[in-house]
């Protein structure tokens, strides 16, 4: 006897999935109007009105990805023209913030929750005297394929993350991790690894 249940669910959620679309190319039509040159949307992209941009740089969104925010919006704060943040392919955001002045790149097939990622620490100190003098003020960030960053999770400037790791709930990210690895902790570490 065939699960009936099982291919009602299906229809359901293939039909969710329709919606979803068609609701998208609304928001999607109205965020190329409203951001103008700002932004470049790839082919089936999943998006609701939780979605804000700030300032004057490049959001790049490659195709089959899902920006629909639940609760928190899903932010992208821009300090410089030249900045840009890429999002790869299949890659789900739900409450993320980004504060790009150089780079943000984000892989393809990724899971990000309500995380904070920024390239910048917005200042940079001249006295010669002081402990952070010659601290660069912005550093590109990268992040792999089929990485996971849970929800209040902290990606800081300069950082790269290797394809296929999870960055663990408020976990504060402050240097560059390889593949394969669970990082959690304030300051991050690799507490486990393929």
């Amino acid at each position: 006897m065939p699960d009936v249940s099982h291919a009602y669910l299906n229809a359901e959620n293939n039909m969710k999935k329709k919606i979803a679309l068609l609701l998208s190319k609304i928001f999607i039509a109205y965020y190329k109007i409203r951001y103008n040159n700002r932004i470049f949307f790839g082919k089936n992209i999943i998006i609701n009105h939780r979605f804000k941009i700030k300032g004057h740089g490049k959001l790049y969104i490659d195709d089959n990805s899902n920006l629909w925010a639940h609760e928190e919006p899903n932010y992208f704060n821009f300090y410089k023209k030249t900045a840009s943040i890429k999002i790869g392919k299949n890659t789900r955001l739900n409450g993320i913030t980004c504060h790009c002045e150089t780079s943000i790149e984000i892989g393809d097939d990724c899971l990000i929750g309500s995380a904070i990622i920024m390239d910048t620490d917005f200042h940079t100190f001249e006295d010669p005297n002081h402990i952070l003098y010659g601290n660069e003020k912005s550093k590109p960030i990268s992040i792999g394929a089929k990485t996971w960053i849970c929800g209040q999770a902290v990606i800081l400037k300069g950082c790269q993350i290797g394809n296929s790791s999870v960055i663990g709930f408020r976990a504060v990210v402050t240097k560059n991790f390889p593949d394969n690895v669970v990082i959690a902790g304030n300051p991050a570490r690799i507490v486990k690894q393929n």
